[in-house]
């Protein structure tokens, strides 16, 4: 049935938020990474290892969530996934020693991987082509607040609560993103259009994938792409507090800084689909993170 222009803003927002799992988990608590690490007695290393294991945890948990949406369709999957997220979200606040917050981080990455991969997967399910890359577009909008936003509460946050209060914020915004969707996220995939699960069909899957060519011409890129920006991630926090002298909430400011530059090309590029051939974009914005990485 046709999507009225306010179901359809109300879709973007729920989306663009579940989207936003990724920097909200991973962004949020670096302006009390290093406080983190003393207060836990650690290094900065195994601090570190907290980003990782979540990263790893988005990554791996984007692999099973897709599959079973797929086969269950995408409601109920997602529900479950954030779900999960707001739960672990609360013991990450409670975790006595970093083994057990690195664990606990891993399943917050596992859980959360549910709300990104499906609000793509509906996405494909209501649009393709350009229009598919369009309302991407509109996501990003969204998602890339996330960024900016999320170190600057969680250096704010710092004024009145530990790292630990920030895993509580991590907490209820998963229960508010919870209502969110059962509430404004329907179901998009008839049952007569599901995919049966089971690890041969999932396996057939990515192995068709892994030996397209078309489809590895862009997600190696796009996945080295992002290596380079999590490999900054992972260290900005203790270079640029430990180094370079600045506070956390001046960090936050410094890390939303680039966060901006992530919307406003997320925008522009929005714009100019359709009118420059997606490869040409692609090119023009490996080129910026190789010249900007050599800038740093």
């Amino acid at each position: 049935r046709p999507v009225r222009r306010r179901d359809r803003v109300q879709l973007v927002i729920i989306l663009g938020s579940l989207s936003a799992f990724g920097p909200l988990s991973l962004d949020m608590y670096l302006p009390g990474l290093p406080a983190l690490a003393e207060d836990l007695g650690t290094t900065a290393s195994a601090a570190q290892l907290t980003l990782s294991a979540c990263l790893l945890g988005l990554a791996s948990g984007q692999l099973v969530a897709g599959p079973i949406s797929d086969a269950l369709g995408r409601r109920r999957p997602l529900l479950i996934g954030v779900a999960a997220y707001t739960v672990v979200s609360f013991l990450c606040a409670a975790a006595p020693t970093i083994t057990a917050l690195i664990v606990l981080r891993f399943g917050q990455g596992f859980a959360g991987a549910a709300g990104i991969v499906i609000a793509r997967a509906i996405v494909r399910d209501l649009h393709s082509g350009t229009a598919a890359a369009r309302f991407f577009s509109m996501l990003m909008l969204v998602t890339g607040l996330a960024p900016i936003l999320a170190p600057i509460v969680g250096g704010q946050l710092l004024h009145v609560t530990t790292w630990r209060g920030i895993f509580v914020a991590l907490a209820l915004i998963g229960a508010a993103l919870f209502l969110a969707a059962m509430l404004g996220v329907r179901e998009t995939v008839a049952a007569s259009n599901r995919q049966p699960l089971g690890f041969r069909a999932t396996a057939s899957t990515f192995r068709r994938l892994l030996t397209d060519v078309s489809f590895l011409r862009y997600a190696l890129p796009g996945g080295l792409a992002s290596a380079s920006l999590f490999t900054y991630i992972a260290g900005s926090s203790f270079v640029l507090q430990d180094i370079y002298g600045l506070s956390p909430q001046a960090f936050s400011l410094a890390f939303g800084g680039n966060a901006l530059g992530y919307v406003v090309a997320g925008q522009l590029n929005g714009r100019l689909v359709g009118r420059v051939p997606l490869h040409r974009l692609l090119i023009f914005g490996l080129i910026a993170i190789t010249t900007g990485g050599f800038a740093l």
